[in-house]
């Protein structure tokens, strides 16, 4: 396997509270990406997802903070980076697209702006060279007539534009790796479906290593090669997309895929994963899921099981399916 583009190393995430004292949200998280890889990480809401990558971004807002562990991108620890040196790979090397659009644009710039204020604080170049940049990244994201679209305002573009011209902004300094948190959230089914293939064809194009955040497991399982599962700040499996969704070995990633309706699949009622996830300050002391799972032995309860790499894949369980 190729050197990591990006590398988590026992990343935590913790919240400070009244007390003083730290909550932790994102707890040991253990992964990494390769150059021109596409990875899923899929889990509920609350699972640590979203607040891990933005502490790759160093986006994290008081009072969170990380609390240990290293993030390496390209063999550089980005947590000791300063903040200079973090707003320059931001953009440039690293790039995020967020889940609602509507409040990642300034409603007051065109989108033509906020595309070159993007190009012109990375690369050298003219106010004339930013706009020929921006109208093709525009383009490059199936924006019709770009150049003309450069000059409208984000309410003047529809939910499925607005989110091409978000990834239109992250793809126009051409970065080695694209995060995308749960871009599709807020679209319909069917411009879902266009922007999971744009990112796609942007990986291949582009060569570009693609984080992909969801809570489906069948959305992401189109896009990546590799998935991994978090539940309660921890990665609980981890493996070729393949074999995750054909045998997954959590009883947690095998109930996310029971959840979801499997186009071209049996028809039948979709399962319910019963109660809810753990509330921060309030975790179980062993497995995070062992309340809701129905395998649950008595160890589970008691002590976390180690992340154990089996063949390709890795997983926390006492007793794995």
């Amino acid at each position: 396997m190729s050197t990591p583009l990006l590398s988590i190393e026992g990343l935590r995430v913790g919240f400070r509270a009244a007390d003083g004292g730290v909550i932790e949200a994102v707890r040991g998280v253990d992964l990494s990406i390769a150059p021109g890889e596409a990875v899923g990480i899929v889990g509920e809401s609350g699972s640590g997802k979203s607040l891990s990558m933005l502490a790759v971004m160093r986006l994290l807002g008081a009072p969170a903070r990380p609390t240990g562990g290293r993030i390496l991108f390209d063999g550089e620890d980005l947590l000791a980076a300063g903040e200079a040196r973090m707003r320059a790979l931001r953009g440039r090397d690293i790039a995020m697209v967020f889940q609602d659009p509507q409040s990642s644009l300034n409603p007051a710039l065109t989108i033509g702006r906020q595309i070159c204020d993007v190009v012109r604080a990375h690369r050298k170049v003219s106010a004339n060279e930013a706009r020929i940049i921006a109208a093709e990244a525009l383009a490059r994201v199936g924006i019709r007539e770009a150049g003309k679209r450069l000059d409208s305002y984000p309410h003047e573009f529809s939910g499925g534009m607005r989110q091409r011209a978000l990834i239109a902004m992250a793809i126009a300094c051409r970065p080695r790796l694209l995060i995308a948190d749960e871009p599709t959230t807020a679209l319909d089914v069917t411009v879902q479906a266009q922007i999971v293939d744009l990112i796609a064809e942007l990986r291949r194009d582009l060569g570009l290593a693609v984080i992909f955040i969801s809570h489906n497991l069948q959305l992401v399982s189109e896009i990546v090669d590799r998935v991994v599962v978090m539940y309660g700040g921890k990665v609980v499996e981890d493996g070729p997309v393949e074999a995750i969704e054909l045998s997954p070995r959590h009883p947690y990633t095998k109930l996310l895929k029971a959840c979801v309706p499997s186009l071209g699949g049996p028809v039948g009622p979709l399962v319910a994963i019963e109660g809810t996830p753990p509330r921060l300050g309030r975790m179980p002391e062993g497995c995070p899921f062992s309340p809701r799972c129905p395998r649950a032995i008595e160890p589970c309860a008691d002590e976390m099981p180690q992340l154990i790499r089996e063949a390709e894949r890795r997983i926390a369980c006492w007793r794995p399916q």
